[in-house]
């Protein structure tokens, strides 16, 4: 498996420290991607099957998710393309 093939996903919590894992993609998995995430932004939760458990993320404790890289089929309604400014 190559390293094109690993999603990495950081999810910063307002409270508690960054929670990271990494999710193998195949191609039926990424076209469903897109999908999942629109869907995901009308839920209370995210929930994460890791390392064999379940885990069960209230939004309201998430500050942001950072995917890496960024899947190539997004919902509709994303930006796309933008680039980091620094202040």
């Amino acid at each position: 498996m190559s390293e094109n093939d690993i999603l990495t996903i950081t999810v910063y919590l307002i409270h508690g420290e960054p929670i990271k894992f990494e999710v193998h993609l195949s191609e039926a998995k990424e076209l469903g991607l897109g999908e999942d995430i629109e869907r995901s932004l009308i839920r209370s939760a995210m929930a994460v099957e890791l390392d064999n458990k379940l885990i069960i993320i209230p939004y309201s404790n998430i500050q942001y998710i950072e995917c890496d890289p960024a899947p190539s089929v997004l919902p509709l309604n994303m930006i796309r393309g933008a680039k980091h400014l620094l202040s």
